[in-house]
């Protein structure tokens, strides 16, 4: 706590044989003493001499505390406890007394005093007074708690880490181990301490890690153990625990040793292998339904091809006859003919829909920023012919320019628009809005009609190939039109939805991405 030799010396000279040499020693001494209090006591405990030091520390002058006992250095609850008196008790026993204690300063605070005291005896040997020194070290004792405190922090850390942990020495002996050490690999921790590291490391590896063991302390350094290759720990029953191993190589007693971080990853491995499995299953499964799919288009493209050619000549056929005994034949001869040529017009129109569905998704797409505005006024524009004799309203909203294929783009909104138009034939004045909401991540784009609508029940039914809502009398249609619009949204990225109610109008949305890849 306090250099002896100075201790020595000040107590010394305090015990020079006249009272007039002691006070004049003590003022010299105390004089070049600063860091220390240097308090002169009486027989009684009374302070009679008091430093510079002394008023540093304490912050009392000497004319505020000559005269006064030294207990008024004391906190409170020592004065209660007899602190004081013991103290010189024991200094009376023994001659002299060192301690550490809180001390109070004039303003009430606390300090944490390291404390001598002395006794002195006049030249008749009787006990003459007290040599009392203090030393501020607060600052000291703070520094060495927050130190024990980091110390334990660090041992909590290191005991309750969820990885084990071995601390190996430069010779591959280990050192210490933590509590998940012993977990992982099933040892006490008395079983692993001052055995070689090689206890924890499968035997067909003990050849290859010692010289890797043996590089390491060659280039100590943070990394991670045995990259690129799959490492095992040794269990105490002799099984294998594949592991990940961080290394850190730590300074202690003039040495470096390497603090291990060993993660037990047979869970990860097990997922891994799991992922490994499922994703082969779903990559076969989607090779087989892209093949089924392949096929099915064929198929579809095929049936469409081929019957082309027999329905030209029964269209052929009617108009042939028609021709030439239309007026020979009866009401209901004619009748029939007309029946036979609407179902082969209508049947044209299912296979140029089953073409068009087959080829949106066999067809390269051309991406480009696609101005949807324009596309919209173009169609409007299209559609003045076929809307004669009828009030239409267009509420079209300013629409944003996207990233697409045009031509399929073009289909889509097509479809959406002319289903509009065709549903709100029955409405003396139809009334049909387009427009887009923009989104953080995607544009949703819409076109509402105030048209026959439909029932929310059977919503998911609309997107469906050959899936129509109403009888072919009310409303021509082939029942493809949504399907290809579904198909061109969903190369896309993007998704389709529909809104409406019966006889309250319908409305038809996409939704296309800001990033398209």
């Amino acid at each position: 706590m306090f250099n002896k030799r100075d201790e020595k010396k000040i107590v010394d000279e305090v015990k020079a044989p006249s009272q007039r040499a002691r006070d004049q020693y003590f003022r010299l001494m105390a004089e070049q003493v600063k860091d220390y209090a240097l308090i002169l006591l009486n027989a009684k405990g009374e302070i009679v001499s008091w430093n510079t030091g002394a008023e540093r520390i304490t912050r009392y002058l000497a004319h505020e505390i000559l005269g006064r006992h030294f207990s008024v250095l004391h906190p409170k609850e020592e004065i209660r406890s007899g602190a004081p008196h013991r103290e010189l008790s024991i200094t009376d026993s023994m001659g002299s007394l060192e301690l550490q204690g809180w001390r109070l300063r004039k303003d009430g605070s606390r300090f944490w005093a390291a404390i001598a005291l002395n006794e002195f005896r006049d030249e008749d040997g009787e006990r003459a007074g007290y040599v009392l020194i203090l030393h501020d070290n607060t600052e000291r004792r703070a520094s060495e708690e927050a130190m024990v405190k980091s110390r334990t922090m660090l041992e909590r850390l290191f005991e309750t880490a969820p990885d084990a942990i071995v601390i190996v020495d430069g010779g591959g002996v280990i050192r210490k181990v933590n509590q998940q050490a012993e977990v992982i690999f099933g040892y006490m921790r008395e079983e692993l301490v001052g055995q070689r590291i090689e206890i924890l490391i499968p035997k067909r590896f003990h050849k290859r890690h010692r010289q890797h063991l043996h590089n390491y302390f060659g280039d100590p350094r943070a990394r991670k153990m045995g990259i690129g290759l799959e490492l095992y720990g040794r269990h105490k029953n002799g099984s294998e625990i594949p592991v990940d191993i961080m290394l850190n190589p730590i300074e202690a007693q003039e040495s470096t040793w390497v603090f291990a971080v060993i993660r037990d990853i047979t869970v990860q491995k097990q997922g891994e292998a799991k992922i490994m499995e499922l994703n082969l299953a779903l990559r076969n499964q989607v090779e087989q339904l892209a093949a089924t799919n392949r096929e099915l288009e064929s198929f579809s493209y095929s049936v469409s091809h081929d019957l082309r050619a027999p329905l030209r000549h029964i269209i052929g056929f009617v108009d042939l006859l028609n021709a030439k005994a239309g007026t020979g034949l009866d009401e209901k001869s004619r009748h029939y003919l007309d029946v036979i040529g609407g179902a082969a017009k209508k049947m044209g129109l299912l296979i140029d829909d089953l073409l068009a569905f087959s080829r949106m998704g066999r067809s390269e797409m051309m991406k480009g920023w696609v101005d949807l505005g324009l596309l919209v006024r173009e169609i409007v524009a299209d559609l003045q012919g076929d809307l004669q004799g009828r009030e239409v309203q267009w509420d079209i909203a300013p629409l944003p320019v996207v990233l697409g294929d045009a031509a399929m783009l073009r289909q889509v909104l097509i479809n959406l628009i002319g289903n509009a138009v065709k549903f709100t034939r029955s409405r003396a004045t139809a009334t049909i809005a387009i427009g887009a909401v923009q989104r953080e991540n995607e544009q949703e784009i819409y076109v509402r009609d105030n048209g026959v609508g439909f029932d929310e029940a059977y919503a998911n039914k609309l997107f469906g190939l050959f899936q129509r809502l109403h009888a072919n009398e009310e409303f021509e249609g082939t029942g493809v039109g949504l399907a290809i619009v579904q198909r061109i949204v969903l190369r896309h990225g993007g998704r389709v939805w529909a809104e409406g109610g019966v006889g309250t109008g319908a409305c038809f949305w996409f939704s296309l991405p800001n990033k398209f890849e």
